[in-house]
């Protein structure tokens, strides 16, 4: 695909080796460098030089070189590191690839244009012109084909790639007879832009290949990595065949460049569902406590709030109580954490079975509980948490079952009260039921 002496549009081997270096490491060296010099012989061969074959051959060695060193650097240096974040972190490891790819290419360019130079195949002149366009069609190779190589070669070798892949979406044939219709498209878009780049030979025309980045990411939120992957290879392969078929070389960079954004979006796109994941176990674990499984205190006062403003508007009652486990400090001391925690996720479960949906109850910190009934007035809250407080179950121990008993202190929210004072008079309440022997209701 060169559109310039010894410069591509976009440069299939550099991905080639990029992902070989990753998968398998040290053990591609050789190979590549094997592929690379014959390479750079069959070179000579098409360029019909009378240069010596001893010294073609130290010439295609030292291209060689110049390629696997540098493809070399960069794969083992993402093989080693890349474990540093987790399939989780997939955002982290796109932009991780990308900033390798980047930094690799281009000194795959430098030193391929250096060997070059060295060789007397290319001026300081030509060297100079060229290099920009070099850097940008390795780029967008290994860019582009680097994951599909990946997915290629670890077929091949039976490499394991989890660590390459998100979560999958299910397939059907519903959904693969779309994909098909997706890349229909794609092909559509590719075929009437350099058409009309060709005919009408004006530079703005080319920009419109951009507009594949909308397909493509239809493409990326519906199918599977591996459809992703297998399109953006297909994608650049069109454009590289009639970019070079039709000869509209004077817009390469705007071709190389749409190229290296569409698969950067792409693979970002890959990473949604990951940062959707992440982002629902965060807002899960806001709201929930981690032990008891019930809400946490945030998402208690978030609620409780609202209840308090609604009581403002509609005048309905609204009653909380507070309460804690009596003699929990002793459960721990005397049997362990492990079974006071057992007892405060028994309690938790016991309330959670035998309060209403619209009630809530959460863990307020320790062994205390909050407990959120709306629509009951203070005397119904008293009879509610008296009920509640005699089926707290027992906890097994190694002496037999113990009892979990609790205190209560109840209090109805007054209009012109706040959460706050409200918990205060429940805390009051909670203390009285303490000094009067534990185990019992007290409202105020």
């Amino acid at each position: 695909m060169d559109y310039q002496p010894f410069v591509s549009l976009w440069y299939p081997p550099a991905a080639l080796s990029l992902a070989a270096f990753i998968l398998v490491g040290g053990r591609a060296f050789l190979p590549i460098v094997m592929a690379a010099t014959l390479a750079g012989l069959w070179m000579y061969l098409e360029l019909d030089t009378h240069t010596a074959f001893h010294q073609q051959t130290r010439h295609s060695l030292l291209l060689a070189f110049a390629h696997t060193i540098s493809y070399g650097l960069g794969g083992l240096y993402f093989r080693k590191t890349i474990h540093k974040w987790d399939i989780q972190q997939l955002p982290q490891r796109i932009l991780y690839f990308l900033i390798i790819t980047l930094f690799t290419t281009f000194l795959a360019a430098s030193s391929g244009i250096i060997a070059f130079i060295i060789i007397g195949e290319m001026s300081w002149a030509q060297a100079e012109a060229s290099w920009l366009n070099w850097w940008v069609g390795d780029l967008a190779g290994a860019m582009v084909l680097t994951p599909f190589f990946i997915l290629l070669l670890s077929r091949l070798w039976n490499s394991d790639i989890s660590w390459l892949k998100p979560k999958r979406r299910r397939q059907n044939d519903e959904t693969k007879r779309l994909w098909s219709s997706k890349m229909l498209l794609n092909v559509a878009i590719v075929m009437v832009v350099i058409l009309a780049d060709h005919y009408f030979n004006h530079a703005s025309i080319a920009y419109f290949i951009f507009f594949i980045s909308i397909p493509q990411m239809w493409i990326v939120y519906t199918e599977r990595m591996e459809y992703t992957v297998i399109s953006l290879a297909l994608m650049s392969t069109m454009i590289a065949a009639w970019f070079g078929f039709y000869g509209v070389s004077e817009h390469a960079l705007t071709y190389q460049f749409a190229m290296c954004v569409i698969a950067a979006n792409a693979y970002f796109g890959l990473a949604v569902p990951s940062l959707l994941s992440q982002n629902k176990k965060l807002h899960h674990q806001t709201q929930i406590d981690t032990l008891t499984h019930i809400a946490s205190r945030n998402h208690f006062f978030e609620v409780a709030n609202n209840e308090i403003k609604q009581l403002k508007e509609q005048n309905k009652p609204l009653s909380l109580a507070l309460f804690d486990l009596d003699e929990f400090k002793s459960i721990n001391d005397t049997y362990g954490h492990l079974i006071g925690d057992q007892a405060l996720i028994m309690a938790a479960q016991s309330i959670s079975t035998h309060i209403r949906d619209r009630d809530l109850i959460a863990r307020f910190g320790g062994d205390e509980f909050l407990l959120l009934l709306p629509g009951q007035t203070k005397e119904r809250a008293h009879l509610t948490a008296d009920r509640l407080r005699q089926k707290l179950p027992a906890i097994p121990t190694p002496e037999g079952h113990i009892p979990i008993r609790a205190s209560f202190g109840v209090v109805e929210i007054n209009v012109n009260e706040s959460l706050t004072q409200a918990l205060q008079r429940a805390d009051q309440a909670l203390l009285n039921a303490k000094r009067k022997g534990r185990d019992q209701v007290v409202s105020s």
